[in-house]
């Protein structure tokens, strides 16, 4: 057996006779109220609420509840704000495809000072000398890193 895991295209000539009908206003209607009612249960479930506790904190029955998330409903500006206060969130995010949460930066400075280490020859005769000079010129320039012995060349 070989199954398709493709969507078939159904061709009906009553089914397009329908859509025909419907106005391209008509459609978008449509299309805002379903988006709307998907963002409303999303927003639900983000908050693990089902239909009955959403129901509750709205003061409605659950059954409006389950009329406003059909999607066919035609939701007031009332009752779009009594969804967004009970859902903690402003009435904008209700229509937005996905709330993005800012992350606030604060910048931080660094700043550093380096200085080249110094690689310093001697010679037998002057090692006594050098080692109190380059002592005095570390001292001077406040190096912070550990003073090594000169070695002879």
């Amino acid at each position: 057996m070989n199954k398709s895991t493709k969507a078939r295209k159904y061709n009906s000539p009553k089914l397009q006779e329908l859509l025909d009908e419907v106005t391209p206003v008509e459609m978008e209607q449509t299309k805002n109220k379903m988006q709307l009612a998907a963002r409303i249960e999303d927003l639900m479930r983000a908050k693990s609420w089902n239909k009955s506790q959403f129901a509750d904190k709205v003061g409605k029955n659950p059954s409006e509840i389950t009329k406003w998330l059909s999607g066919t409903q035609n939701l007031t500006i009332d009752v779009l704000t009594e969804i967004a206060f009970t859902l903690e969130v402003e009435m904008s995010v209700l229509f937005g495809k996905k709330h993005v949460q800012s992350v606030y930066r604060r910048e931080i400075v660094v700043h550093s000072i380096v200085s080249q280490p110094q690689i310093v020859l001697t010679t037998p005769a002057t090692e006594e000398s050098n080692l109190l000079s380059n002592l005095l010129l570390c001292v001077n320039q406040k190096v912070q890193y550990p003073i090594t012995p000169l070695y002879q060349a």
